[in-house]
């Protein structure tokens, strides 16, 4: 695959996901406020005029169907909490809802009555602009064609049905124009094109105020965010997930013997160790000082602690070269913690943390875990 087309379909790194959870929760609730508002005015004109056209009487079911739609995606997300794939299928929802509304209007209404709506075609823009907020590409250009695509079979089925330039269907909709129809899909592709943009725009600057600025690792701040994403997931599916803390050894007498840019760099080179040691699906963050938390889903306590203690004695068996002549050995110790049913990251990261006093005090280059 080109570098182009890598750089729009690339799956966010994981950690990212509590960003995009939280986007899909803001979605789902403006959805519903959105929904509420929408079915306002089709039921005053319901309750006034209980016989209504063709139009408003679809129109209003069509919109009564998307709140009923907004109330299941709100369900679903706080019965069932955050999935990956929630956002496609959210997002490609929205766009088929306002297709259907437009072909209904084709057969209740007049042809033209579709092609030339000036309030349900813009809803389109509003779905795609509502795609951006899941810090996923993918889920914009998904949504953005698909809105590309929906409406081109639209005009493209409703030109084969119907001989558009017959002035039976002109009516207060306006007359047929191809270009303008042609227009209205090049307006869909930019809207696309803008969507994934800022999609890119908005990782590039959660990458950047969710990374420690010497090591590169997530910081503190969103490890917390990433962490009550995943223990709530594991509570809900059952699902196993270990929490490691780890602290450099012996430190201080680095910084106080070499210089602090020696220890930045012993920090830097344990950062890239346990980063490549981990699997892309492991979050490891820069807790503070020379302390490292690593968070382990689907994995077990005991398998924490195997894979932990492996790293460590990997990372102690390859001395770091200072470049004066002189190597040093990184070792650290460090604390595993499995979440239980009932911890809160707080207990958790408590836990943790005793396993990772105990090791020090035990003699420091070890790994202890739950038990």
């Amino acid at each position: 695959m080109s570098r182009v087309p890598a750089l729009f379909w690339s799956r966010p790194e994981p950690a990212l996901a509590a960003a995009g959870a939280e986007g899909e929760w803001a979605v789902a609730r403006v959805r519903l406020v959105a929904m509420a508002l929408l079915l306002v005015t089709p039921t005053i004109k319901l309750v006034r005029e209980p016989q209504l056209d063709g139009v408003n009487l679809w129109g209003f079911v069509v919109t009564l169907v998307a709140a009923g739609a907004a109330v299941a995606i709100w369900w679903f997300l706080r019965e069932r909490g955050w999935h990956p794939a929630i956002g496609f299928v959210s997002s490609a929802l929205d766009v088929s809802l306002v297709s259907t509304a437009l072909l209904t209007f084709v057969f209740v209404g007049t042809p033209l009555t579709a092609l030339n709506s000036k309030v349900t075609f813009e809803i389109y823009f509003l779905a795609i602009v509502a795609s951006s907020l899941r810090y996923d590409t993918r889920i914009a250009l998904t949504a953005g064609f698909l809105a590309v695509l929906q409406y081109a079979a639209i005009w493209a089925f409703t030109a084969w049905r119907f001989d558009l330039s017959d002035p039976v269907h002109i009516t207060d909709s306006g007359t047929y124009e191809p270009l303008d129809q042609l227009t209205r899909l090049i307006l869909l592709g930019i809207a696309v094109l803008l969507a994934s943009t800022l999609v890119r725009r908005a990782q590039r600057l959660l990458y950047l105020s969710s990374r420690d600025r010497l090591t590169g690792l997530y910081n503190r701040g969103h490890f917390d965010r990433a962490l009550a994403l995943e223990l709530a997931r594991a509570k809900r599916y059952g699902h196993p997930l270990a929490l490691a803390m780890l602290d450099v050894d012996y430190f201080k007498p680095i910084n106080d013997e070499h210089g602090h840019t020696v220890g930045d760099r012993v920090l830097r080179v344990l950062a890239e160790r346990l980063k490549s040691g981990l699997r892309r699906t492991d979050i490891v963050a820069r807790y503070g000082g020379e302390e490292f938390v690593v968070l382990m889903t689907e994995t077990t306590s005991a398998a924490a602690v195997e894979r932990i203690e492996a790293m460590r004695r990997e990372i102690a068996a390859v001395p770091i070269d200072l470049g004066n002549g002189s190597r040093q050995v990184i070792n650290f110790s460090a604390g595993i913690a499995g979440a239980g049913p009932t911890d809160t990251a707080a207990a958790l990261i408590e836990r943790a943390d005793g396993r990772l006093l105990a090791a020090k005090r035990a003699g420091r280059g070890r790994t202890i875990g739950d038990g």
